[in-house]
This record gives structure tokens, sequence and C-alpha cells, in this order.
């Protein structure tokens, strides 16, 4: 795929080269400057209008309220998902990958979690003010919410957790997948009223639960020796939600399975990796893992959330001349501020691509008004929203052959996620962060260029010279 956009782009830029330098081909350089003016309405005025739009128009986006871009973004997706899903399921692809291809495995099943986990928020949005969108999106996404059950249903995209646990692989520890799991079985029930997973649901949140109590410290394995903490943590909250569609009441055994894990970690900030059985750090906090944990959380102990919040704030919150985001690893650690790995992604001047993204939800679900709004609209910005909703920057980010809406629908998720008492008014928006000014420049200034070139291109050739 990205051997294709390359060699259009050479194959555009000749033409412009030829046709620029070709004053007497006059057919010739109106064809290409009418390619360009197409390119340039598609690629810079609709993403800079759009933009601009959402950004003067939706006080969601510019805090952490309800976002009106957010149902934008779920209509979108939710008409190219169950096409997408259904040629994966049928081609079988996944049953010829192996666990060392991480964003081929993980992240097609991940994303039918936060697909699903999102439109059940937004539909709760929509219930209380329908004015959000004009469907509501459990009809708008119906062939989305039952595809992405499928996908995650699929005995062929649980092969590489195969590899990991065995057959058992659903009553092994397995925290990772058994939450996907959990999450998906459960929203699309709230979502459509199906009732025949349920009694899959009741055994999975079972066996579960079992692991959880019988751990010393109350942490499982995702894998064989590899614990996440966070990923426990969003787990407990999956099984508090999936034992009230259950017709159960696991709050209390969830708020202190929650707390009996983090009696580890008093400073509230949970370590990159941790030894299951004794809970020891194996490795530092991180704010790629960071901001999964606190978009959880506030649903689990609001108020000790609420406190643990500010050292995060104070340790990984980051604003400088360029940008405002969060940072990979503390202020107070000695890491390098320039580093890449699959889960943090690039890390640049400190900023970590995965900990800036998935921390827009842990500010919205906080309530922090000031750096969702910042985070919003730097997403927004460098994102390039194009005809068709689709983001084009998280598009080529994502994984083009495996996982290609999981941006798309990671951006999705962070947005759908609110406080518990929403704030709409317009006075919660701050001021554009630097980064989006930046972007909103150049895209205007590439405007500029481009209806110049056009413009050049369209217009008549001058009258030959005489001889």
């Amino acid at each position: 795929m990205f051997y294709l956009f390359f060699i259009i782009a050479v194959v555009f830029g000749l033409m412009l080269f030829i046709a620029w330098f070709s004053p007497r081909s006059p057919g010739f350089r109106r064809i290409t400057g009418g390619i360009y003016l197409l390119l340039t309405l598609g690629l810079v005025v609709y993403p800079l209008f759009t933009t601009v739009w959402f950004l003067t128009t939706d006080a969601g986006l510019r805090g952490a309220s309800p976002s009106a871009f957010a149902f934008s973004l779920h209509r979108s997706l939710s008409a190219k998902l169950p096409g997408y899903i259904d040629r994966r399921i049928e081609s079988k692809i996944a049953t010829t990958l192996n666990r060392s291809q991480i964003t081929a495995t993980e992240s097609p099943v991940y994303g039918a979690f936060f697909y699903l986990q999102a439109t059940e928020r937004l539909q709760q949005q929509w219930l209380r003010d329908p004015s959000l969108c004009k469907q509501a999106p459990a009809v708008t996404g119906v062939r989305a919410i039952n595809a992405s059950l499928r996908l995650m249903l699929d005995p062929s995209h649980a092969h590489w957790v195969r590899d990991y646990w065995g057959d058992d692989y659903l009553t092994e520890p397995n925290c990772f997948y058994r939450m996907l799991l959990i999450g998906c079985l459960t929203a699309h029930h709230n979502l459509t009223g199906e009732t025949a997973h349920l009694p899959l649901l009741r055994t999975v949140v079972a066996d579960l639960v079992s692991d959880i109590d019988s751990s010393p410290v109350g942490l499982i394995d995702d894998y064989p020796s590899q614990c996440f903490p966070c990923d426990v943590a969003c787990c407990v909250a999956m099984i508090e939600r999936a034992a009230r569609a259950l017709g159960e009441d696991r709050s209390e055994w969830a708020r202190q399975a929650f707390l009996r894990m983090m009696r580890l970690y008093p400073d509230g900030l949970p370590p990159y990796t941790a030894d299951a059985a004794t809970g020891v750090a194996l490795s530092p906090s991180r704010g790629c893992t960071n901001g999964f944990f606190f978009t959880y959380s506030p649903f689990l102990a609001p108020e000790l959330s609420r406190k643990w919040y500010q050292p995060f704030v104070r340790e990984f919150w980051q604003e400088s001349a360029l940008a405002a985001g969060w940072r990979e690893f503390s202020k107070e650690g000695n890491s390098p501020p320039f580093s890449f790995d699959p889960d943090s992604g690039p890390v640049f001047a400190g900023f970590g691509t995965a900990a800036t993204g998935l921390g827009l939800g842990c500010t919205r679900a906080h309530g922090d008004h000031r750096r969702a709004g910042m985070l919003g609209a730097e997403m927004l910005a460098a994102a390039v929203p194009l005809p068709g909703g689709t983001l084009l920057v998280p598009r080529l980010v994502s994984d083009l052959d495996h996982a290609p809406y999981f941006a798309e629908i990671s951006i999705l998720h962070q947005l759908s996620l609110a406080p518990a008492e929403p704030v709409t008014s317009t006075a919660t928006r701050v001021p554009l962060p630097p980064c989006a000014w930046y972007i909103l420049s150049i895209e205007a200034t590439v405007l500029a260029l481009l209806l110049f070139i056009c413009s050049r291109l369209l217009q008549p050739p001058g009258p030959r010279r005489q001889a």
C-alpha cells in the first residue's frame, strides 16, 4: 500500500513538472491543473474547512463533554467496518499470523473492543441529548456492532492467543484477551438486547473473577510471565459492567479488587510491567499504559482516581512552544527524550505518541477540560479529515494490511469518554495549543501555493509571438 501511494505521488509530481515547463502544451496543462485543483479541494480545502468548523463549533471537542465530531466519526467508521470485518474473517488470514506480529494479531480484536465500547458510550450520551446526532448510534452502527462481535468471537482471531495459552485460553489467566471478550459481549448485549451470548459471558466472568481472587496480590498475566497492571484495572472494570448486564452486583467486588491491586502502588502510578505473583515492578510507570489506566480508574474508585491523577499530571504532562501532551516517561527519571517501541510509538522530545493519544480519554474521563481541549484540538488538526470521513494521518499510521481503521477507532474511543457529570457550556473551551496553530498555518500556506499553481496551469496560454 505504501508503494502504491509513493508511485501515485511520483506520477503526479512528474505531471506537474512537465506541465509547468511546457507552456505550449495547453491541453496537458489544463488537464494537470484540473487534477491538481481536485486534489487541492479534497486534500487541503476540505480538511482545513472541516478542522476549523469543528474547532469553532464543537464545544465537546474543545473540552471534556460529548463531542459532535465523535458522532460524525462514528457514522463514518460504522459504514466501513462491516465490509472490512467480513473480508478479514472470510480470508482466514489471522490463522497465518504468528504472535510476534503484534499489530496484525492484537489490533483487529482491540479495535472491535474500542468500537463497541465507544458506541455504547455515545448511545448513552445520545439518549440524554438526542440533538447530538439525527439517529441513535445503536441504529446507524447496527451492522458494525454485529460485525465487531463476529470478529471478536471468530476462532481464527484467537489463533495467536492459543499460541500463548493453548486450547484452554479461555480458562487460563489470559487477562488481555478475556478482558476484550467480556467488554465486547457486554457492550453488544447493552446495544442490541441480544441474549444468545450471555451464557458465555457468565462463564468467562466467573473464571476471571476466580483467577483474580486466587492471585496473591490481585494481578494476573496477559501472556505467560507478562503482567501489565493497567490491563488488570481495565479487566476489573469490564467485569463490573458485565455483572450489571447479567443482573448481578459486583460493584463492591470490583472496588476491592482494584484497591487490593493498587495497595502495591500507593502513589497511584502503576508500573508498565510487574510480577503477577508478587506485584514487584519490573519496569517504571509509563505514559502509554497510564492513559489507559486512568481511563477506567474513575469508574472504580472516583475519589482516589482524582487524587492519583495529580501526580500523573505533575510527572507526565508537558507543554512546550511546540505542543502539549503526555510524556512516555516521568520527568523525574533519566529517560532519553527520543525513543521508540511498539507500545509507545515514536517518542519525540519526551512526548509519547501512544501516551498522548490514549491520554486524551483519561483527561475527558476526569473532567479535565483544559487538557482535554488542548489534546482534542491537536488531534483534529493533525488528523487531516478527508471527504468521506477518513482521517488521513491515523489511517496512514495504522497497519494498512490488517487493521487499517485501528487508529481512527482508537480516537473514537477516546472522544466517546466524558465525565460522570458532563459540562456542555462553551465556557469550558481553552485556547488552541501552538501545534494546532502551526498545522493550520501550514495548511493555509499550502492552499495558497496550490491555488496559485492551479491558476497558472488553467489560464489560457498567451498569444504566440510572430517570427
